[in-house]
């Protein structure tokens, strides 16, 4: 079982899948407006029309909030609420969309309708949504073990040098880092094999996930980590071109506009590859064990 094969068949399932791609763009795109426009009319309510593009064209400006009085109050309280509702909805949007992607990426799968993809999200919410509040679950508790306890027990421990705290917070980051990956694979393989078994229930797609991913943990470790270095360095790429571009324009700030929703389809086609990547190993594997049952029949 090859990792190039895997990543070579997941390309191709997701230049296949491009039209749903730009779907989940714009559901996204959508979803980022509901909460933007309240909140820059709120700014502008608070700044004035032109004096908010002077108080931010050089970044957040701390003390232009706090000059605002009661506004300021009401500016963050909104900026909670808000933030707080897009977290919730982008979770749920996001478990939903997934699952049109994941229902794409099949190897049996062909250009799909709008609404096609949108049966395929509607079928497979309900398990895609459990799938993911249990893994972000499981990565959380590892999280408070691996990170926030051996950093609260170092922090209180009065003979512990400076040196030590900082060598044991970067083995218990990298311990967790490492592990990250593992966790990764177990909800894309749970949620491929969902896409691909309709009947099957969230525990047991969960427990087919922890399977495939540890029978051939070598390949699909590896194959993760290179479709993670991939969404990494576009990452990096994005944090150290868009926070210079500071237009003075409007044709500059168009052009900023789309040249950041390049990026973010970018973005999401490499998630999608991740995701049609997983799918084509999993399938490998099932090729796999289908050929050692029939031999061990013979």
């Amino acid at each position: 079982m090859k990792i190039s094969g895997s990543l070579r068949s997941g390309f191709m399932w997701t230049l296949n899948a491009k039209n749903s791609i730009l779907i989940v763009w714009f559901c996204i795109f959508i979803l980022v407006l509901v909460f933007v426009f309240p909140l820059r009319r709120s700014l502008t309510t608070a700044f004035g029309a032109s004096m908010i593009t002077g108080k931010l064209a050089d970044g957040i400006n701390i003390e232009a909030f706090t000059d605002l009085g009661p506004a300021f109050k009401s500016i963050m309280s909104f900026f909670t609420a808000g933030l707080m509702f897009t977290f919730l909805a982008g979770f749920l949007l996001n478990s939903f969309l997934t699952a049109g992607l994941f229902g794409n990426v099949r190897k049996d799968s062909v250009k799909c309708s709008s609404s096609e993809f949108f049966g395929m999200c509607a079928g497979n919410f309900g398990a895609f949504l459990l799938i993911s509040l249990l893994i972000t679950l499981i990565i959380g508790i590892a999280f408070l073990f691996i990170i926030v306890v051996p950093a609260a027990i170092v922090s209180l421990s009065e003979t512990v040098s400076d040196k030590s705290q900082f060598v044991t917070m970067v083995i218990a980051g990298s311990v967790f880092l490492l592990l990250l990956p593992v966790m990764l694979l177990v909800a894309d393989y749970s949620r491929a094999f969902k896409a691909a078994n309709e009947d099957a229930s969230a525990f047991s797609a969960i427990g087919k996930g922890f399977s495939f991913a540890f029978s051939n943990f070598r390949e699909s470790y590896m194959m993760m980590l290179l479709l993670i270095l991939a969404q990494v360095i576009l990452g990096v790429i994005v944090m150290l071109l868009l926070p210079g571009w500071r237009p003075v324009t409007g044709g500059g700030v168009f052009l900023l506009l789309i040249v950041s929703q390049l990026l973010f389809i970018l973005r999401l086609f490499l998630k999608t590859w991740r995701y049609a990547s997983v799918t084509s190993m999993m399938n490998e594997i099932e090729a796999g064990n289908t050929r050692t049952i029939d031999k061990m029949e013979l």
